[in-house]
């Protein structure tokens, strides 16, 4: 059946036909405009969304064929009418959907958080507008980064009027979805929540799509915007160093052919992210290995797999990924697990969008805004959070945290043991000791544990003694004959910055001051280096919830409102004080020892060398929000009764 068909074209039996795969709350909510009344929201159709339980939207199949009867009505006759531009909705028309449809009232404080986030009319409230005369002759700033959170940067910037230079050490924009190319990469966030508010995707052709998917994405946002123009790609950046005279940074940068430039910017932005320099295991004889090895992130393309020998060191989100894709092909798959992961159940994890959800997508007027909106408040915002609270001395379920949290662990040992079925050897090898969001949870459809049961697969549960020449020799003697080895041991999340020399003020120097332990004030600026920004910095990282996506762009909307109060106040750098960031942390830090993966008996790449959590954010969705609109003059140096900046330098 032909679905390229547009709404005042489609038949009867296709609407109907289309219909039946809609979302319920999100169709409902779609009728608002064309009935010009939130009437028919106040029946007996009426969502209740319950973490953790199977109904979707809590409706009945009665009340869910009486919404689609309701729904094929009003837009039989909207076809019928020559589909008219419908009115827009009143404010409290859109604020009595928003409360409906999940059947959770959010409190109203949150009420403009959640008309941003629906974007219904493509409003864009997360963008900070300037006046072209606020812009001072001649700012410049530096964007090192061309991924996620670099692309968006330049787009605000372009928008507000700044002149800006993108820098990316790869030949090609697109971040991690350029440099991770291993089968079965795909988002594990929903797709349709993983991309920028103002650039949303109404054609996403999975609900987790792929990595070639993703890059095309991003491809597409950067030629609309025009933004290669102020892009320089392969090209690093080696150091910045601040001059405290002229209130500039001096970067020094190296381009593909390895000549060095130096250049003037009146602010940084760092966009580096937190996962891309692939983490190699300490494993002794790594270099004595006599055949093929590499890292996922860094897959080798050009070897063949087929009736090979394959080992695969690490089970994490990357191996569980592509342990599926590729386990038919070799002779033996032997996967060498240290520890295991809780999987969460997602039954749409590699399904497709199907023609008839696409279509609805694409030609339902606002029904894409509202889909995407249910999604946010019914599996995104927050999400299991509040089961992965610790309570001091909980006496109860080993291996969790708080009542909540063993509620949620028997919850998903449930899923491990039925997938694992009779085997139930493999299932209490997959089962982790600790406590549930200790750890990156997985993504799972099923497809971990099958592949795991394939008789060309072995689990290898024994620690690893050494590499060989030969192969994988484990602690209990035995030799693993591999002929290619891959690493799928993640990344240095920690090393924040780590290939950059940066010196602020004073020449002081970043990595000495952080001494391992890196923090910002709200992740985003650090005390003695004035117009330095972070994207993805320190705590800024998500366990549960939306995406990376909705916390990089409330985090470039505080940069851009920094540059506003820089430019209001016509002053030359803006930075934070001490006292402001080391009372910010203490806070982080004690909320992060109150969750799940700060308790002390997790250890896991979400803490440093220290053992501090550096890389979570602990607080809700909102607070978030909350503390990232708008900067306070009063955290800053020189803008609460403090001295000068240029004073204080002294």
């Amino acid at each position: 059946m032909n679905w390229s068909v547009e709404l005042k074209d489609i038949s009867d039996q296709q609407l109907e036909q289309a219909l039946s795969l809609a979302n319920i709350p999100a169709l409902m909510a779609t009728l608002v405009h064309f009935h010009g009344s939130c009437e028919h929201l106040r029946g007996d159709i009426r969502p209740r969304v319950v973490q953790m339980a199977e109904e979707e939207d809590g409706l009945t199949e009665e009340a869910r064929q009486t919404a689609r009867q309701m729904a094929l009505a009003t837009l039989k006759a909207y076809r019928d009418g020559g589909c008219p531009d419908l009115p827009a909705p009143d404010d409290s028309m859109v604020a009595e959907t928003m409360q409906y449809i999940t059947g959770n009232p959010f409190p109203q404080e949150q009420l403009e958080l959640m008309r941003e986030e629906l974007n219904l009319f493509g409003e864009d409230r997360r963008r900070v507008d300037l006046a072209q005369e606020q812009v001072p002759s001649g700012y410049r700033v530096l964007v090192i980064g061309a991924g996620m959170s670099g692309v968006l940067a330049a787009i605000r910037l372009q928008e507000a009027g700044i002149d800006y230079l993108m820098v990316d050490k790869n030949p090609e924009i697109g971040g991690t979805w350029y440099e991770n190319t291993y089968p079965g990469c795909q988002v594990d966030s929903v797709n349709h929540l993983y991309n920028y508010i103002f650039a949303p995707n109404r054609a996403w052709p999975a609900h987790f799509s792929d990595q070639a998917t993703l890059f095309d994405y991003f491809q597409g946002v950067v030629e609309a915007h025009g933004l290669r123009a102020h892009a320089r790609l392969a090209t690093r950046v080696n150091s910045a160093n601040y001059d405290e005279r002229t209130g500039c940074w001096r970067v020094r940068l190296e381009g593909a052919d390895g000549s060095p430039t130096e250049e003037n910017f009146n602010a940084v932005i760092s966009a580096c992210g937190q996962l891309n320099i692939p983490a190699m295991p300490e494993i002794p004889g790594l270099e004595r290995f006599a055949g093929v090895a590499f890292h996922s992130a860094r897959w080798e393309h050009q070897h063949d797999l087929q009736g090979k020998r394959v080992g695969v060191i690490g089970t994490g989100c990357s191996a569980t990924q592509f342990v599926p894709a590729i386990a038919d092909q070799p002779a033996s798959l032997s996967v060498f697990q240290r520890t295991p992961n809780w999987l969460m159940c997602n039954e749409e994890y590699h399904q497709p969008v199907t023609p008839e959800e696409l279509w609805c997508l694409g030609n339902i007027p606002f029904y894409a805004r509202w889909y995407r909106f249910f999604l946010y408040r019914a599996r995104a915002m927050d999400g299991l959070l509040p089961f992965l609270y610790a309570e001091n001395d909980w006496p109860g379920q080993p291996g969790s945290v708080g009542p909540a949290n063993a509620e949620l662990r028997a919850v998903m040992e449930q899923y491990i043991r039925e997938q694992a079925g009779d085997d139930t050897a493999l299932a209490e090898a997959l089962i982790p000791d600790y406590p549930p969001g200790g750890k990156r949870p997985v993504l799972d459809d099923g497809s971990w544990i099958r592949a795991l049961g394939r008789d060309n697969v072995t689990l290898v549960t024994e620690g690893i003694a050494e590499i060989e020449p030969g192969g994988i020799r484990t602690t209990d003697g035995v030799l693993h004959e591999v002929d290619i080895i891959i690493y799928g041991t993640g990344f240095h999340a920690q090393q924040f910055l780590s290939t950059l020399h940066v010196t602020g003020r004073g020449g002081r120097d970043l990595h000495q001051s952080w001494q391992g332990d890196p923090q910002a004030h709200k992740g985003i600026t650090v005390p003695g280096f004035p117009n330095l920004y972070l994207l993805y910095g320190p705590n800024t990282n998500i366990v549960v919830g939306s995406s990376i996506v909705f916390f990089s762009e409330c985090e470039m909307r505080y940069i851009m409102g920094c540059l506003k109060l820089q430019f209001q106040r016509e002053i030359d750098a803006l930075e934070v004080r001490e006292d402001v960031c080391r009372d910010y942390n203490q806070e982080i830090d004690e909320l992060n020892r109150m969750r799940a993966w700060g308790s002390p008996q997790v250890s896991s790449w979400y803490k440093n060398d220290l053992g501090r959590v550096s890389q979570n954010w602990p607080g809700t969705h909102f607070e978030w929000w909350l503390q990232t609109r708008e900067p306070d003059p009063e955290d800053f140096v020189g803008l609460a009764g403090q001295p000068a900046l240029r004073e204080s330098a002294g």
